[in-house]
């Protein structure tokens, strides 16, 4: 059975995006891929373990040739790593978040009660 996966939320992109040049405006043929759709896919490959016949398609997403080509640059300068490395660290943060928050309750309820 594949992994659920999820396109980059608004906040996962804000913190992605600066690793990224504007991109080049060419004078004919295709425009470029948006970075965003192209992470988006490479994530999913790199996160599902799918094959790229997979991958999905439509408005998030960039083409199956656009993302492996991207992937194979980003192995080869590091860049694939660092987005891994944020996005591992994104979602350490998030379940951190919620425990924090219960300790803190925890913490004020038992306070209140010593009170009484």
């Amino acid at each position: 059975m594949m992994k659920q996966f999820h396109p980059l939320t608004d906040l996962q992109w804000q913190v992605l995006e600066p690793l990224f040049p504007l991109p080049e405006k060419r004078g004919r043929g295709k425009p470029h891929t948006p970075w965003r759709n192209v992470v988006n896919t490479v994530l999913f490959v790199h996160s599902t373990n799918s094959k790229w016949a997979n991958a999905p398609t439509g408005l998030e997403w960039a083409s199956k040739s656009a993302a492996h080509r991207w992937m194979d640059i980003w192995k080869k300068n590091g860049l694939l790593e660092q987005i891994l490395s944020l996005m591992e660290s994104m979602a350490q943060m998030a379940s951190e978040i919620p425990e924090q928050n219960m300790a803190a309750q925890r913490a004020s309820t038992t306070s209140f009660a010593n009170q009484i």
